[in-house]
């Protein structure tokens, strides 16, 4: 049986994050300081919460990468071909005032392309007694990003406009395992489909990674994000207002043997991340 370390001494610096670590795990920290403790199975799980922890101090050195070529066409080919299927049809059309839907567009939403994954994401939901109007006017108002999608958007504006188009700013935080800071720059279409219907186009036009007081060049960093998409369909209901938004995303790929550091950021970030802009732009529709 492999040993692994003793990381369970109360005056352990990794005392307080390993509290966190067994309390979302349904373990209370007693059940450590008792014989059971020694189990394989429990310092195991320490030893890997303790090897994730170390990473995330290590991470720009262990994980740092640069954004291929191939990955970028691959992703403008991928991307190239969804855009030319919409047809703005809902895909949830029976869903319920208050339901919330969030799915993959096929598999487990990760499409595996070379040197990176592309995700690809889509989440509905109906607002009552909301209307179309309302959402367009939430969507504009990127001075207010900031405060709509906090804790994931920290700064937030817009940069020109000029009529149905817009250029916009975000600054975004991303946190699993990991926290990533990015500066993005996007360009917003709005298309008018007609019937009060709309459909809202963003695609990232500048994707850069910061780390502490500087950005790192474009294309570099832990690559969890290097482009990100989002497609909008905002329809009227009887009883409110039907809101769509597919997410497309590029990120690296999951490094040989790092799975269960790097994983759950690439894979679990993209769904997190879009249900919860869903559900901030319904509690702005609601103020």
């Amino acid at each position: 049986m492999p040993e692994y370390p003793d990381f369970l001494s109360l005056d352990c610096k990794y005392s307080k994050p390993l509290r966190r670590f067994l309390r979302l795990n349904n373990v209370s920290f007693l059940q450590w300081r008792l014989p059971r403790a020694s189990s394989f199975e429990m310092r195991r799980a320490a030893f890997i919460f303790t090897l994730a922890l170390a990473c995330t101090h290590t991470a720009s050195a262990q994980f740092n990468t640069e954004l291929s070529p191939k990955a970028t066409a691959a992703f403008n080919d991928y991307q190239k071909t969804i855009e030319s299927q919409f047809r703005w049809q809902p895909r949830y059309p029976q869903i319920q005032p208050g339901e919330v839907k969030v799915d993959p567009i096929k598999g487990d939403g990760s499409i595996v392309i070379k040197d990176g994954l592309v995700h690809d994401w889509i989440a509905a939901t109906v607002v009552p007694g909301a209307t179309v109007d309302q959402v367009l006017k939430v969507l504009q108002n990127y001075a207010a990003y900031k405060i709509i999608y906090t804790p994931d958007v920290t700064d937030s504006r817009a940069i020109s406009h000029n009529g149905n188009q817009w250029h916009m700013y975000l600054q975004m935080v991303k946190k699993k395992v990991f926290t990533v800071v990015l500066n993005g720059e996007f360009d917003v279409e709005y298309r008018d489909l007609g019937s009060g219907r709309w459909a809202v186009l963003s695609r990232s036009t500048r994707l850069a990674q910061v780390e502490g007081d500087h950005e790192l060049p474009v294309g570099t960093g832990l690559g969890f994000v290097w482009r990100l998409n989002a497609y909008w369909l905002i329809e009227p209901r009887p009883n409110g207002v039907y809101m769509e938004c597919r997410s497309l995303s590029l990120s690296r790929d999951i490094p040989f043997g790092l799975n269960f550091a790097v994983k759950p950021f690439v894979t679990g970030v993209p769904p997190e991340s879009l249900r919860q802009t869903l559900l901030a732009t319904a509690q702005a529709l609601r103020k």
